[in-house]
């Protein structure tokens, strides 16, 4: 009775503690924008939407194509942290963006939960097809990190009919990553978070790229390769040799935006297509 009642309580301390570890693990939100993009000479807009009650902000740095990059961000700092990419991104690729934060980050309302995350990119998504009126073939999907499950619930749903959807340091799920930190422990079993990009990616209707640093320190390399294989055609994998979790665009250098254009190029065809089709019935 005694062995039972030790492995019950076992059972309860690993359950309160992964559903507390949860919480306090997955979100590192911060709420200062210290920089904006003036600062880098680019012309902005400010941007305010509503994501299930919440008040959602948001960067929309504008460009001359037709084709815009929806950004979902990793889980830690908010979207000024990545300006200085979506300079780079400017420069290179001459695509427009829209960088927004998630609840609970940088100037948006509510609190951070995966549900929650995913209403915050479907709302985004409708602010650039509905107030901004952009095809919706011409809405790249990009996802970092954890910003990689987003994209791939969006790609799943509202954003289904999106041009592309580009996955950079992507994870196969929360238990992979749960399990690599906590010893081989499968936790899995009791986390609410399910963050499932392994088991989804392959609904996915759409031109892929993967992008992972060989050196990644966060999310090993094997898992975006491993979320690569399970990707359905057409894909393309871009390994950066030297690269870190978030530096792939400074190591990768003209490799890094060559893949991104040839996706671009992808999704432009794609689109131009599904129209001709349209037209000619």
């Amino acid at each position: 009775m005694n062995i039972v009642f030790g492995i019950l309580f076992v059972f309860i301390f690993l359950f309160l503690w992964v559903r507390w570890q949860e919480r306090s693990g997955l979100f590192f939100p911060a709420r200062d924008l210290y920089i904006s993009p003036t600062a880098e000479g680019l012309a902005f807009e400010d941007v305010h939407f509503n994501s299930a009650g919440n008040e959602l902000h948001g960067w929309y740095i504008p460009a001359s194509g037709d084709q815009v990059v929806l950004w979902m961000h990793g889980n830690a700092g908010n979207i000024a942290d990545r300006l200085d990419q979506a300079v780079e991104m400017k420069r290179s690729l001459g695509v427009s963006s829209l960088m927004f934060d998630y609840r609970g980050y940088g100037k948006s309302e509510g609190r951070p939960s995966e549900k929650g995350l995913y209403q915050d990119a479907e709302a985004a998504f409708k602010w650039l097809t509905g107030t901004m009126g952009f095809d919706p073939g011409n809405i790249i999907l990009y996802g970092h990190s954890l910003g990689s499950a987003v994209s791939v619930d969006l790609a799943l749903s509202k954003g289904v009919s999106a041009g592309g959807m580009v996955l950079e340091s992507p994870f196969t799920s929360a238990a992979d990553v749960a399990r690599t930190i906590y010893f081989g422990l499968p936790v899995g079993l009791v986390m609410s978070v399910k963050l499932d990009n392994i088991g989804r990616i392959g609904e996915v209707k759409m031109p892929i790229l993967v992008i992972h640093g060989v050196s990644d320190t966060v999310i090993p390399f094997r898992m975006g390769k491993e979320v690569f294989d399970a990707a359905p055609e057409p894909k393309t994998f871009l390994s950066v040799a030297g690269g870190d979790h978030s530096d792939c665009y400074i190591v990768g250098g003209a490799d890094y935006w060559n893949a991104w254009k040839r996706l671009l190029q992808h999704a432009a065809r794609s689109t131009q297509n599904k129209v001709k089709s349209f037209n000619a019935g």
